[in-house]
């Protein structure tokens, strides 16, 4: 084994504890609840939209219905006038022309009381589709106010973190610096097996990185031994504290 002396070899847990930081820091980042429901939030307009567009077109078609059966209302209505006017006239005297009149007339109010009955059907569906929209609209208006909100928090979460990040990277720099090359390539080696830890101590006889219990000879050697020493079950380097 390489000859490090101890405080060389317990700033590579001055390290460790950098890059657990940055890992935890970096992991809080990436499941911020916040983000989570923002990405939510965004699912939810999008549906809005998409529900919205074909509200509108529905309750367009359903307007554009009641305006022309209005309107056949308004044509039944202006024809039936002018026949009533010409029967009320007394210009119409001949009793067949009378009865083709009338018959017309009558025929006129039974076409319109037909229209009326879809007129109604068709007011009932646009009340109802109308509602549709306004309920879209307004869970559409609650959702972008959510997402407004949420984005300002996720950006002001993420900046706080970078901000830590940044501390965090500062300092790991400064302690990577006083490491010896050899020794920082062997721990980064290892980090990068070990699921980010590289490095640990070993308190009352376990490794702090596997929490594995040494044998009590073994432990003892590594105290007496010193310098660097690699833990038996999870490979990582011991650090005596």
């Amino acid at each position: 084994m390489a000859s490090y002396d101890d405080p060389t070899l317990r700033r590579l847990l001055d390290l460790q504890a950098e890059n657990t930081a940055m890992a935890r820091l970096r992991e809080r980042r990436a499941s911020l609840p916040e983000a989570a429901r923002l990405a939510e939030v965004d699912a939810l307009l999008a549906e809005l939209e998409a529900d919205l567009e074909i509200a509108r077109k529905q309750n367009d078609e359903v307007a554009r219905e009641q305006a022309r059966l209005e309107g056949e209302i308004e044509l039944i209505d202006s024809k039936s006038g002018r026949e009533e006017q010409r029967m009320m006239s007394g210009k119409v005297a001949n009793p067949k022309e009378l009865s083709a009149l009338q018959a017309e007339i009558e025929s006129l109010k039974r076409r319109r009381s037909g229209i009326e009955d879809k007129l109604l059907d068709v007011m009932v569906q646009r009340e109802g589709s109308e509602a549709t929209v306004d309920k879209l609209e307004g869970e559409r208006v609650q959702a972008a106010a959510e997402k407004e909100e949420l984005t300002t928090a996720v950006a002001r979460l993420s900046g706080d973190i970078d901000t830590e990040l940044a501390a965090h990277e500062a300092t790991r720099t400064e302690v990577a610096a006083v490491i010896p090359e050899d020794l920082l390539s062997l721990y980064e080696k290892i980090r990068s097996t070990k699921h980010g830890v590289g490095a640990a101590a070993l308190q009352a006889g376990t490794c702090s990185g596997c929490h594995t219990k040494l044998p009590a000879i073994e432990a003892e050697r590594i105290r007496k031994d010193r310098g660097l020493q690699r833990c038996d079950n999870c490979r990582r380097i011991l650090v005596v504290v």
